[in-house]
């Protein structure tokens, strides 16, 4: 194959360099070879198939001393669709009705792709690509196809996509990067990739690379490039290139337990996204300092039943045991009828993103809310605990949550439990009604975090899965920066502790503008919390020029400004 430059998104950074190991499953032609019996033996054939799914995932959690327990959840995820009830019906009803195996499953993965493709958060709408690999795995096994192994040395994967499960088995030592057509920062392939340190870049066009098996290439996530059979002269330079960056991440590595503090003595706290407990060991590596936001949706949507308060102490508990004293944030169920969700009884919405959901739910369901505080409030006891509420549009809103709030810490001294009395009290700021009320807001919480994935949704109105007018979702945007910008300010002015906890917490070109706002916390993914605090560390909190940023009125106008600070060495 001659030179051939690609382009996609990098999702994990870095610079490697390998030998192409081009991955692709025909189901096609081994579905026109399969040949169907009647509906009873159907109805077996797909049992079957199911149950060694399972066993393959069994197996692999059995090595689980070379699994993370980041790999080891997601794992355990697989094998929770794999007995979820309303897929596995859903398979079993078009077999009965004649539809044939294969493409009853391929029938019921596409419905729950598409319920998860609309969903509003994007954690749990790249949950559609769990549903597209459980489904894969039951038909490889029902079709008799062998399993993908890779093998070899110095490797870059390039394919559509790779399962999770797949990817967890990439050997460290051997794959140097994995280059992607679909997937997203969120999917899970992507963190089990980022995790195992691989060099990842996602929207790729691999049909381009089809040919590419057994070819050098050249990955660099600085500019998102991937270069395929390069010439000799290129090759020796960018292999100096790899030089140089395994220098500057051991560099990281070895800093990443110091602080982020400025130049000038600023010190910003730099915190974890996490998604479980068993994270926390990740999160200290990378030198995070606490969690900044935790999502309780999932003790929600994986049950029948709602879960109650013993189950959600003991989650909460776990978290706060294992975050060393320090802070940790736990939002309270944030779930819409765009989610699924079988212990609520959600009607589905026209327009949920607009409807009926989040804090919205919680105070129309005050028994459900208040046993999620009381369960927060009494895990509180075993860590320093911030609880933070989302989708706040009202002062109304923050008052009844609140005293709901402190109902339960009355209930909870009657009944003698032992529980931690400065419990922080805050609000997710991710709707224009919170930028244009924040200096209200801030009035009457302990903390403000900022989620930039819904705010940019929300002040742009623009929807962030369509690709249509994807253009339009931009942090950078002047109409975000100055929401940005109120927030902080609000808070500030309040005394209050201001945090965020989207995406653009982890971009490194954001950093020094966020630090020039004011903002206290960053809360991020691990795997770029060293990076991010040496951003920190090289700057002064005053080298933006804040009124200059605030005055641009392109994104464009805003990226290159900071990038002319980085290139310029000012920060």
């Amino acid at each position: 194959m001659g030179r051939t430059v690609l382009m996609g998104t990098p999702v994990s950074g870095g610079v490697a360099m390998g030998v192409v190991r081009y991955l692709d499953v025909d189901y096609d032609s081994f579905i026109k070879e399969y040949i169907p019996t009647d509906k009873d033996g159907e109805l077996a054939r797909f049992v079957l198939a199911l149950k060694n799914a399972k066993a393959d995932l069994d197996e692999i959690l059995s090595e689980g001393e070379k699994l993370s327990a980041e790999e080891e959840d997601i794992i355990d995820m697989h094998l929770m669709l794999l007995d979820d009830v309303g897929f596995i019906e859903a398979i079993k009803r078009r077999i009965k009705e004649g539809l044939g195996t294969p493409a009853s499953i391929q029938k019921a993965v596409a419905d729950f792709k598409n319920m998860f493709e609309g969903m509003d958060d994007e954690y749990l709408r790249d949950r559609a690509n769990d549903v597209v690999d459980v489904g894969n795995r039951v038909l490889r096994k029902l079709l008799g196809m062998p399993e993908t192994k890779v093998e070899g040395e110095n490797l870059v994967i390039v394919a559509k996509d790779v399962e999770p499960a797949l990817m967890a088995g990439f050997s460290e030592d051997k794959v140097k990067a994995v280059v992607l057509e679909n997937g997203s920062k969120t999917s899970h392939s992507v963190i089990i990739a980022k995790s195992k340190g691989f060099v990842t870049l996602v929207g790729v066009d691999v049909s381009k690379a089809s040919e590419s098996d057994g070819c050098t290439a050249l990955v660099d996530a600085k500019d998102g490039s991937v270069v395929i059979s390069p010439d000799k002269g290129e090759e020796d330079a960018f292999a100096k290139k790899c030089e140089e960056y395994e220098k500057e991440a051991g560099y990281l590595a070895s800093r990443a337990g110091d602080p982020a503090v400025s130049l000038d003595g600023r010190r910003i706290k730099v915190a974890a996204n996490v998604a479980g407990p068993d994270e926390m060991g990740k999160a200290a590596q990378m030198g995070c300092e606490g969690v900044g936001l935790y999502r309780t949706e999932f003790l929600f949507m994986d049950s029948e039943d709602l879960p109650d308060e013993e189950k959600q102490t003991a989650a909460y508990r776990a978290l706060l045991a294992k975050a060393g004293g320090n802070l940790c944030i736990i939002r309270t169920l944030d779930i819409g009828g765009d989610k699924k969700c079988r212990c609520l009884d959600l009607m589905p919405e026209e327009n949920p993103f607009l409807g009926y959901r989040a804090v919205r739910i919680c105070l129309d369901k005050k028994d459900m809310f208040k046993t999620q505080l009381r369960s927060l409030i009494k895990a509180s006891a075993f860590g320093k605990l911030g609880i933070m509420i989302p989708m706040i549009d009202t002062v109304t809103e923050i008052k009844e949550a609140k005293a709901l709030f402190e109902e339960a810490k009355k209930e909870l001294r009657g009944e003698g439990v032992a529980f931690d009395e400065e419990i922080l009290f805050g609000i997710m700021t991710e709707t224009p009604a919170s930028v244009m009320m924040a200096a209200d807001f801030a009035k009457y919480v302990d903390f403000f975090s900022i989620g930039t994935n819904d705010l940019v949704q929300y002040t742009m109105a623009v929807d962030r899965g369509n690709g249509l007018v994807a253009y339009l979702y931009d942090y950078f945007d002047p109409a975000v920066v100055r929401a940005i910008y109120t927030i902080a300010k609000a808070g500030k002015d309040a005394g209050i502790m201001v945090g965020m906890c989207g995406e653009m917490a982890g971009d490194v070109l954001a950093a020094p503008l966020l630090m020039a706002m004011g903002l206290d916390e960053l809360s991020m993914s691990p795997s770029v919390a060293p990076e991010v605090k040496e951003r920190i560390r090289t700057c002064r909190s005053d080298d933006v020029d804040l009124d200059k940023v605030l005055s641009f009125e392109t994104a464009k106008d805003v990226r290159e400004y900071l990038e002319g600070l980085l290139n310029k060495g000012t920060c």
